[in-house]
């Protein structure tokens, strides 16, 4: 008898601002599934985005979670654990590596293009594929690296929370960027590298991520990545606030904010309990959500009071 492969998943935050009711949202649910699943959880913190990078948004993330009371089993307990052994810029190498996969398959090529340049012939910011049959060298100076996504390319997967999902790629990322201006590994590159190293074969995202799943997929189906083609996914509603999805910039909304406005942890869970309709439950901490928890339960929709 075949027996079934541990779960394991990630909490994978990025020091690009000061949490939100969303990122507690998105860490409560994954941190319950695997729990649930008697699975592993590692704590990554996705930190190539160096230009938005604050220290104070790193601390942020292990005060939010001991505020919360999650555990995990994998991953850096503090900061300065977290700079000297868990810092994405440590792993370059490795995203190198899998960057001269597609170079070797002939799939990428070097796009100088700024971003108004991109705005001004695409009103939707979608890239109009401008430096596809350059062949300019990749090397070209201040020049990202894109993909190329073959005409008509759709990437489907099955979602536990979702179902059957299918993305149409080439129309709604046309020729992503995989290595950026500044010669560092783009997001798509290095989330699936790590999650490749770290053997996680749960992904747990907002559903406003399921193009960058679809991006990941294309890119794991081109360099041999069977474990990420394998990967369950759950992909949970995103909490809208006036009809937008909660988002870093709107600081009012971060938890650093509403705990230094008194916001205790029971009244945290409480809110999170409320927000998924789970009025009547009686949820003080981590451990009645979990005990509550069923990803089946999670509704569609999450909208902010």
């Amino acid at each position: 008898m075949e027996t079934k492969q541990q779960i394991k998943t990630r909490i994978a935050p990025t020091p690009s601002g000061y949490l939100h009711l969303g990122n507690a949202l998105s860490f409560a649910i994954t941190w319950a599934l695997a729990r649930k699943q008697q699975g592993i959880i590692a704590l990554r913190i996705d930190d190539l985005d160096n230009a938005r990078f604050r220290p104070e948004y790193l601390q942020d993330i292990f005060d939010t979670l001991d505020f919360m009371g999650l555990d995990y089993d994998e991953g850096p307990h503090n900061p300065q654990d977290f700079q000297e052994n868990y810092s994405q810029l440590l792993r370059l190498p490795a995203y190198q590596a899998q960057l001269d996969k597609l170079v070797q398959q002939g799939m990428v090529y070097a796009c100088p293009c700024s971003r108004s340049q991109i705005a001004a012939l695409s009103p939707q910011g979608l890239y109009p594929l401008t430096c596809r049959d350059e062949q300019l060298p990749l090397d070209t100076p201040n020049a990202a690296w894109r993909v190329r996504i073959p005409e008509g390319t759709t990437i489907s997967f099955q979602d536990q929370l979702l179902g059957h999902c299918t993305v149409a790629l080439a129309l709604e990322m046309p020729d992503f960027v995989v290595r950026r201006k500044d010669g560092i590994p783009a997001y798509q590159i290095a989330s699936i590298v790590d999650d490749l190293a770290m053997g996680v074969n749960l992904i747990v995202r907002g559903e406003d991520l399921m193009l960058s799943t679809a991006a990941q997929l294309f890119l794991a189906q081109h360099t041999g990545a069977t474990a990420f083609t394998d990967a369950a996914f759950v992909h949970h509603p995103l909490i809208v606030s006036e009809g937008n999805k909660l988002s870093k910039s709107h600081n009012a909304l971060s938890l650093t904010e509403m705990r230094k406005a008194g916001l205790t942890s029971q009244q945290l869970w409480q809110k999170l309990a409320a927000l998924l309709g789970w009025q009547n439950a009686e949820i003080a901490d981590a451990q009645n959500f979990l005990s509550k928890f069923r990803l089946q339960d999670l509704p569609r929709h999450i909208a902010q009071v």
